[in-house]
Parts: C-alpha cells; sequence; structure tokens
C-alpha cells in the first residue's frame, strides 16, 4: 500500500500542474517503499535527488502560469515555493545523515505532509483563477512551456491512479 495516494480531491483543475503533482507523489512513494524494502541508501538518495529536482520543475511551471495569467498573489506563492525548496533540501540533508529506519520515515512523512498541505492549501487560491483564464486551453496551444515540455500523464503505478 503507498504511503501517499492521489485523489481527484487533490486536482488544481490544471493537466500540466496536477501531472507535476502525481509525479512529486510518485516519487514520495518510491522513497517510502525503499525504505520498507530495505533499499540500499545511495539508490533512496537518488530519489531523493530527483524529489528536489522535479519540485524545482515544478515550482517554475506554476511561477510562470501564476505570472502570465497575472495571478494577484504571484510574487507571495514564489516566495512559499523558495522556502518550501530551502526545506525540502534541509530534509534531504537530514535524510542523508540519517542512520536509522525511524528517522529516514520521518523525513518521508513529513514531504508528504507537506506537499499535500501545500496541494489542499495554497495551491488552490489560484483554481477559480485559472478556470477563469482557461489555462488548459492556453496550454493545450503549446508544444512546449518556456523551453520544457511540458510534463505528461505520469505512468500508473500500483493502481495508484
Amino acid at each position: 500500500m503507498p504511503l501517499f495516494v492521489w485523489t481527484n480531491h487533490m486536482s488544481v483543475g490544471v493537466k500540466l500542474l496536477d501531472n507535476d503533482h502525481k509525479r512529486l507523489v510518485i516519487l514520495i512513494n518510491q522513497l517510502h517503499d525503499g525504505l520498507m524494502m530495505g533499499r540500499a541508501k545511495p539508490a533512496l538518495d537518488r530519489v531523493f535527488e530527483d524529489l528536489v529536482s522535479y519540485t524545482r520543475v515544478h515550482h517554475s511551471h506554476e511561477e510562470q502560469l501564476l505570472v502570465e495569467t497575472g495571478f494577484q498573489g504571484s510574487a507571495m506563492h514564489k516566495q512559499e515555493h523558495e522556502y518550501t525548496l530551502e526545506r525540502a533540501v534541509e530534509l534531504q540533508m537530514r535524510f542523508k545523515s540519517s542512520e536509522g529506519l525511524g528517522a529516514e520515515l520521518g523525513v518521508v512523512s513529513h514531504l508528504r505532509n507537506w506537499l499535500f498541505r501545500h496541494i489542499h492549501g495554497s495551491d488552490q487560491e489560484f483554481v477559480s483563477h485559472f478556470k477563469a483564464k482557461g489555462i488548459d486551453a492556453i496550454l493545450a496551444t503549446r508544444k512546449t512551456l518556456d523551453g520544457m515540455e511540458p510534463a505528461k500523464e505520469p505512468r500508473v503505478m500500483q493502481g495508484v491512479w
């Protein structure tokens, strides 16, 4: 059973951002599953690196769309992203230096709670704004988002979605 299960209630109504969130959920679940299966620490460190790296990509997607559509809270949302990225890097260092399953699981649980709060909290503030702007229709006309391929639907894992 995955630690973190995506539900439609978590959707922000923008396929690109929902796919980003799903990918982050997958990475958190990979960390958790790897710990529970006793995977080697270097492999889990690489998964954590992927999580931090993709968090940067996701934040960039959100910030670009918020600015492009004229969302009034875009500067505040960017500040939140900067703070959460700093915390993610701190958690990554804590994870790398931890020497016990309990501490490692605590870090992964913290990541899960952070992402859940972020999606259900501050991300919900721009849902109606994006709907009013027709953001999915705007994105559908583009091949790339600022030189980056839009995130594709994450592959299904263990019946999570």
